[in-house]
């Protein structure tokens, strides 16, 4: 992750020659080592992909930050003494001052007033420190902006122990024309214990570095079609109670099946809390109890999408899509960008880290218009579904999220009684975790699974149809070069499959889908999977050894196929993600039903 760095330190003994992006910047002037100024500055570092400010690490900071600092006896962590009492930082275009050499101030008097491009004002004196080498270490914490901060220090030993921090925002509801959301980046830096022990490093001959992190995501969802000959006239979007949105039919909804699992604020709080044996710090939402809160509900809404008429018919999703994706996000007033809908990104409050992942789910109605032969034919289809595997659900600090639908001519959803006739969509669910750098749009989902049996291909060409005793071949292809993958026959690794048999009756209305498999993971079925001899074809279909593989029902039903995508991750916390295929299998020799390929 790129990251923005903050540098303590005492003016050095020497000036360097050099220095890369990760080293101390500004004028390191001949100093006595063993009392050196205490100094702070930045390196020039790439702006994050999750902040609305670009440029210089002072135009991310706004020019300010608050640092509180402290310093030990002879032993770690006894004899506390103060050292920066909420000490205001500010940037200085020409570095020259002892307590300044590298753009970053600290000293002024009560009252001093419009420093910095930040604005700060003093209401204490603020005086130089230097590095007392009889402290076994000093203890620094910060944040930024400085109004956002207020530091708990322990009144009877003077350790750092707290802050609360205040203006965070984030996105939640829908918000068609009102205020816009005001976002402002919050930072908060990694508490660091430099140690007296660690002279070389440490006391004014290295430069120490704060590490910050924003405090709030980015999310946006897009949607397109490439159905041939049709637009999408209206679509209208479920909550997770399984009802249209009367309100706002309209507007894209993510739904979780744990409640309160989203959080929104306007200006919320948050508590931190410093660990100092680590160093580390949690940090907490005020949801209860506190005023202004951090606000939690089940659903999230991403941009409206406006319906469309037979004398206008303007798709509310895109047939087409470009390298930067403007035109597939909807339109709401809290997007970050001046036009609402170009780029699509909302700020966001990141999923609490106590929080089990769980996976998101995308459900509609929507109509189809016939615009290209001038019939004004139209096709409505209900229930499609689509679902966010819980590895890219849970929404981290200082990462961008996109996730596209694809509408496409295959469907889960329903276009009237009849659960065989036309297929007219399907959802093709694609995430793209962006942890600050800049981005693309993506058409290509998940690695795709395809299926044959022998004699699977219904002789009037109605559709589709596999048996049983018949083995059904696998393989999965992926979706950016076209080629096969290889799969492994069960395992913690990318490229395991697993097949299990539903517990779906055959004639089960509504069938089971994949994205019901997203929401709830098939278990307790047997791993029929195994890969296949290394025969190259099989009825006139080539296969690459170890890139195709075989199970043979023995019951009708329905048959899972669970191919893992992404390996779970134990530090942060994320589950696997796997992709599905379902496929309905009938009795050898019993009647036909339709199914998509």
């Amino acid at each position: 992750m790129k990251k923005i760095y903050l540098l303590a330190t005492a003016l050095a003994i020497m000036t360097m020659a050099s220095c890369s992006d990760n080293d101390y910047v500004g004028d390191q002037a001949v100093q006595n080592a063993k009392n050196g100024a205490i100094n702070f500055g930045s390196s020039s570092m790439a702006v994050t992909r999750a902040t609305s400010n670009t440029g210089t690490v002072q135009v991310m900071l706004d020019g300010q930050f608050k640092v509180y600092g402290v310093k030990s006896g002879t032993t770690a962590g006894s004899d506390l003494q103060k050292v920066f009492v909420n000490y205001s930082v500010w940037d200085v275009a020409t570095p020259k001052t002892t307590s300044n050499s590298s753009g970053w101030e600290y000293v002024g008097a009560s009252g001093a007033s419009s420093l910095g491009t930040g604005n700060i004002s003093l209401s204490s004196d603020q005086t130089i420190k230097y590095w007392d080498h009889s402290a076994a270490d000093y203890r620094f914490v910060a944040g930024s902006p400085i109004s956002a901060f207020t530091f708990g220090i322990n009144g009877m030993t003077n350790a750092i122990e707290t802050a609360t921090v205040t203006g965070l925002a984030g996105h939640l509801t829908p918000n068609p024309s009102g205020t816009k959301l005001s976002t402002n980046p919050v930072y908060i830096a990694d508490p660091l214990k430099i140690a007296e022990s660690s002279y070389s490093t440490a006391y004014g001959t290295a430069p120490v570095t704060f590490n910050f992190t924003r405090q709030q995501a980015r999310v946006r969802v897009g949607i397109y079609e490439t159905i041939p000959g049709y637009v999408i006239k209206e679509i209208n979007f479920y909550t997770q109670a399984g009802s249209i949105d009367a309100t706002y039919p309209h507007n894209v909804i993510l739904t979780s099946g744990t409640a309160s699992y989203f959080r929104g604020a306007t200006n919320g709080t948050a508590t931190i809390e410093y660990n100092w044996t680590t160093p580390s710090y949690t940090f907490a939402y005020n949801e209860t109890g506190e005023s202004p809160t951090v606000n939690k509900a089940q659903n999230w809404y991403a941009g409206k999408f406006e319906s469309a008429t037979p004398d206008n018919p303007a798709t509310p999703a895109i047939t087409a899509i470009t390298s930067t994706g403007t035109g597939i996000w909807g339109v709401d007033n809290d997007m970050e960008d001046e036009t609402p809908g170009t780029t699509g990104y909302f700020t966001v409050i990141p999923t609490a880290s106590a929080t089990t992942a769980a996976p998101l789910m995308l459900k509609c109605d929507y109509t189809l218009l016939s615009e290209k032969d001038g019939s004004a034919e139209t096709i409505k289809v209900t229930g499609a579904t689509a679902a966010i595997p819980a590895a890219f659900s849970k929404w981290k600090a200082n990462t961008s999220y996109t996730y596209i639908f694809k509408i496409s001519d295959n469907t889960n959803g329903s276009t009237g009684n009849s659960k065989v006739g036309l297929y007219p969509i399907t959802f093709d669910a694609v995430v793209t975790s962006e942890a600050n750098v800049e981005g693309t749009i993506t058409t290509v989902s998940t690695p795709s699974i395809t299926t044959y049996q022998t004699g699977s291909v219904l002789a009037n060409g109605t559709g589709i149809e596999y048996k049983t005793g018949t083995a059904i071949y696998l393989t999965v292809q992926n979706n950016t070069s076209g080629a096969l993958n290889t799969l492994t026959d069960g395992g913690a690794a990318v490229g395991a499959v697993q097949v299990y048999k539903l517990s779906a009756a055959v004639n089960a209305d509504p069938a089971p889908t994949e994205a019901d498999m997203q929401i709830t993971p098939p278990t307790g079925g047997t791993d029929l999977f195994s890969l296949g001899s290394d025969a190259a074809t099989v009825n006139g279909i080539s296969f690459e050894a170890g890139k195709y593989g075989t199970f043979t029902p023995t019951e009708p039903g329905f048959y899972a196929i669970q191919y893992l995508t992404t390996a779970a991750v134990a530090e942060p916390d994320t589950p696997a993600a796997y992709t599905y295929k379902v496929v309905k299998v009938v009795a050898a020799g019993g009647g036909s039903a339709r199914l998509a390929k």
